[in-house]
């Protein structure tokens, strides 16, 4: 084809190579994707920016209480203290306090009752108490657990018998105590007390002084989950140590809380 490029003027040699070239080109071109109308993949949408997820806004939160703390003796102390505060609550409540808060931080809502039932009178405790929860409960339906927060006050024990090393803290060792006297749900009470017993032995050795009956009427019949709990004792531990272990029974009871 080249010779005759060169002898011949405007040939059709000449026209042959420039059609041959173009064809070429063409066929390349569709080849190669850059022509359209041939078999090249549709046009890709831009790119969607995918945001970082936001928290939960406030209408998004559950807020509904789910536990309920109170204390039949509010008035109780830690040492150094006197055994029980006159006229205002003492330092039990602020271990129910630590418990609300550690739950709050774990996304539960508790009801905290700061009533002081056993003013004036001491053998009322638990008939004042009673008749609270109730008044509660009915307000608050979805309750799933009933906490009636103590502490221990035991005579003659060795001065680290309720104290325990947990979580890299001092804390107060726990009672979970059920009364047995007019309860209906006495069996769903020991149940449910055991579980978490054995819950906080599992994360926090020690921690647990296991699951007691007693003869008497605690308020077991109010809730199938209704349990005593006795944070430590007034002679054996302080009131950091009893907060330390509220902590840690919040963080054992979450689970259990649908």
């Amino acid at each position: 084809m080249a010779r005759m490029g060169r002898n011949e003027k405007n040939g059709p040699g000449l026209l042959f190579i420039i059609v041959t070239l173009i064809v070429v080109a063409v066929v390349g071109a569709r080849f190669f994707g850059f022509m359209p109308g041939g078999d090249e993949e549709e046009p890709r949408p831009p790119a969607v920016k995918i945001d970082d997820p936001q928290p939960p806004q406030g209408d998004e939160v559950d807020v509904t209480p789910k536990v309920l703390v109170f204390h039949s003796h509010a008035s109780e102390n830690y040492k150094p203290k006197d055994s029980h505060e006159r006229g205002v609550f003492g330092d039990v409540v602020r271990v129910g306090e630590a418990l609300v808060e550690e739950l709050a931080s774990l996304g539960i809502t508790a009801v905290h009752d700061k009533s002081i039932h056993d003013q004036p009178r001491y053998s009322e405790a638990f008939i004042n108490s009673e008749k609270k929860v109730n008044e509660l409960l009915t307000a608050n339906p979805d309750i799933q657990v009933v906490l009636d927060i103590h502490r221990d006050g035991l005579d003659d024990k060795p001065d680290d018998y309720t104290k325990v090393r947990a979580n890299g803290m001092d804390a107060a060792k726990i009672l979970f105590v059920i009364g047995d006297k007019d309860n209906d749900h006495l069996e769903a009470n020991i149940r449910f007390a055991q579980q978490i017993s054995d819950a906080m032995e599992k994360d926090y050795p020690g921690v647990s002084r296991g699951v007691r009956v007693f003869k008497s009427d605690y308020s077991g019949e109010l809730h199938p989950n209704s349990i005593m709990v006795l944070v430590g004792d007034w002679r054996g531990n302080t009131l950091d140590e009893a907060v330390a272990s509220a902590r840690l029974l919040a963080r054992v009871l979450a689970p259990f809380i649908k």
